[in-house]
């Protein structure tokens, strides 16, 4: 069966069929967190040039048209773009090529969001893979990130804590690349997290390890808590 016809001929007949189904297709499209404000506490980061994805793991968007509480079939009566463009080129949603227009995702930990261009795109192609039974989308532009969330909700509240005792004292990520793995079109790259610390009014600086962060914290909340936790003279005095 010829399923592009059936479903570019008859949208609104598809899109009434799945909405009376329990179908992924009806889930919420979830909101992309916020990459730039993440990178900063990415332990790993993977790029591909063209990259092969299931598209029913695709969860959600960066684009604030479609991430405000709208399924992805819903997406395709809301959109600029429908399912009657499955009739002019249905084979773009099986070529292994890479996508043109580029089609943008990005893998945050274990969930999968369009970061960028083709948000109809993978609605259509949702559609399609659901009666044809398909589930992989060739040639896209991929990226991957490791967040480490319970390092960011440490520096958030060490920030926080320096705020209200030192306010003379600034806090900075500053990440440090241990190895890389890469050939063309596609590389690997892993961080070492670390935070820098700059008393402005003394002029100083020093870097703490992030597996070191836990008993800082605590040493902070104490009096005379940087000498009891690193015992170094060139830091002692920092605060």
């Amino acid at each position: 069966m010829e399923y592009h016809l059936l479903i570019a001929n008859n949208p609104e007949k598809v899109i009434v069929e799945i909405k009376n189904k329990n179908c992924i297709l009806n889930e919420t499209i979830k909101p992309c967190p916020d990459i730039n404000s993440l990178s900063d506490f990415a332990t790993y980061h993977y790029w591909s040039n063209s990259e092969s994805v299931n598209v029913f793991q695709v969860i959600g968007t960066a684009h604030p048209d479609y991430n405000n509480g709208i399924s992805w079939i819903d997406m395709l009566r809301v959109g600029k773009r429908n399912l009657s463009l499955l009739a002019t080129n249905p084979s773009y949603y099986y070529e292994q090529t890479k996508k043109e227009p580029v089609m943008h995702y990005a893998r945050i930990n274990d969930e999968i969001y369009i970061s960028g261009e083709g948000n109809h795109r993978t609605a259509i192609a949702k559609v399609l893979f659901f009666y044809t039974g398909n589930t992989v989308l060739h040639g896209i532009e991929f990226e991957e990130y490791r967040i480490d969330f319970n390092l960011m909700k440490q520096y958030h509240e060490l920030k926080d804590l320096l705020f209200k005792k030192y306010p003379h004292v600034e806090i900075e990520v500053a990440k440090r690349i241990i190895k890389r793995e890469d050939t063309s079109g596609w590389k690997k790259d892993y961080y070492e997290i670390l935070f820098k610390f700059t008393n402005h009014k003394k002029g100083k600086q020093f870097e703490v390890e992030s597996n070191k962060i836990d008993d800082l914290y605590k040493e902070l909340c104490q009096s005379n808590w940087i000498k009891k936790l690193l015992r170094k003279d060139r830091i002692v005095n920092f605060f």
